[in-house]
């Protein structure tokens, strides 16, 4: 059995003290048996942002979640 993370943001962490990197996290993640991402973002300038941050990786899907209360 194996975990999937549901709602993660990727580009929102710390990577200044608390992860080295994308792959650190991802180990980390591995290490509790978390073997699947899915990777949010609210707006398409942090979506290219994260898609840049973390590259294309068979464990880690993107998408875009973009709520509105106003009609279009």
């Amino acid at each position: 059995m194996f975990l999937v993370d549901s709602h993660c943001h990727l580009d929102g962490l710390d990577y200044e003290s608390l992860h080295k990197d994308v792959d650190d996290v991802l180990a980390k993640a591995a290490a509790r048996d978390v073997k699947f991402c899915l990777a949010v973002a609210t707006t398409l300038p942090g979506y290219l942002h994260m898609r840049d941050l973390v590259g294309e990786r068979d464990n880690v899907v993107f998408f875009l979640w973009r709520a509105s209360t106003q009609p279009e």
